[in-house]
């Protein structure tokens, strides 16, 4: 198949489906518009809104399979969807979180409060309904996310976040060091619920657990990689109820990880799920055990890294993408 990804990176995700739907045959071309301090330009072209617009016709001509990420498409107001339509090519969404989660739903399914998306709940209303006039089909990464998209699109699949687990080297937790590092790397500190992290590291240094806690902040993805090599424990978001890429490239390290995942949601991942459950309100007890015992720390890495090559494999996904590209 002849495949156009557009026009959003989201922590390496798009690079890496491209990358693998290649190596099973396909021609792929990826492009992106949205430009962090995470720096991700791995098998993609970066770009901007006015230059992928002037190559709109041929990437059109080109591609069979649209694929779409985070609410957007070719153009910043999607324009040019009914023609794609019309032409007959298939489009698929991929929604990423914040794209579609409101604060309206957020409050009805989390128990604790997130802060507003970037887009108000109205702007998102319309954007999905618009959106839907001429896509059937979406893509999620998790069942946190499928109640804010399901009632908008004839059908919804939930495909795992994508990881090359061969390029990481995994650095398992040793079980002879005694003083282990706990590492925290919000982009968002009030999504993350850094509050929280910070409110149980201090409490366990008061009472004098032996520890080393960093904070990652505004590095690239690369840099940030090396820190998290070092690390023995790494706690991602507390509010949001999944976990992210972070998370994900933590297990493919060998480490443990802690996120709070909320029941709904774990009860659709398997049973070997290797992630180490915390809410606010229980960080505390939770870091307190893995503290101090080297030796569970050792045997969660290694269960955290068989489990990234098997739930989020490269080329797994990418063959699920080609099922879905195949019924659109």
């Amino acid at each position: 198949m002849r495949i156009v990804h557009i026009p959003t990176e989201i922590s390496g995700q798009m690079g890496m489906m491209c990358d693998a739907l290649r190596k099973n045959g396909h021609q792929v071309s990826g492009f992106n518009w949205f430009h962090t301090y995470l720096n991700y330009q791995d098998n993609i072209v970066t770009t901007d809104a006015y230059e992928l617009y002037k190559h709109l016709l041929p990437l059109v001509n080109f591609a069979e399979v649209c694929h779409f990420h985070n609410g957007n498409s070719f153009t910043v107001k999607g324009e040019e969807l009914p023609q794609l339509k019309k032409l007959g090519k298939k489009l698929v969404m991929h929604h990423w979180g914040n794209d579609v989660r409101t604060v309206k739903a957020v409050n009805e399914l989390n128990p604790y409060p997130l802060p507003p998306s970037y887009n108000t709940d109205e702007y998102i209303h319309e954007r999905l309904m618009y959106l839907t006039q001429f896509i059937d089909t979406a893509i999620v990464q998790d069942y946190e996310m499928v109640p804010y998209v399901k009632d908008y699109y004839k059908n919804v699949h939930v495909v795992p976040l994508i990881c090359q687990s061969e390029k990481f080297t995994p650095h398992y937790p040793s079980v002879e060091k005694t003083r282990p590092l706990i590492v925290h790397a919000p982009t968002n500190q009030a999504f993350k619920g850094t509050k929280y992290v910070h409110e149980a590291i201090d409490r366990l240094k008061l009472e004098g657990f032996d520890f080393e806690y960093k904070k990652v902040e505004q590095l690239s993805h690369k840099e940030a990689l090396e820190l998290y090599k070092e690390a023995d424990i790494i706690v991602d978001q507390l509010l949001c109820g999944t976990y992210g890429v972070l998370s994900v490239e933590a297990m493919a390290l060998g480490k443990v990880v802690v996120a709070n995942i909320r029941e709904d949601v774990r009860s659709h991942l398997p049973e070997d799920f290797p992630i180490v459950l915390a809410k606010p309100e229980t960080l505390y007890d939770v870091l307190k055990r893995y503290i101090i015992n080297p030796v569970l720390r050792h045997e969660t890495g290694k269960q955290s890294r068989l489990f990234v090559e098997s739930f989020h494999n490269a080329d797994e996904i990418a063959k699920n993408l080609e099922v879905i590209y195949e019924k659109l």
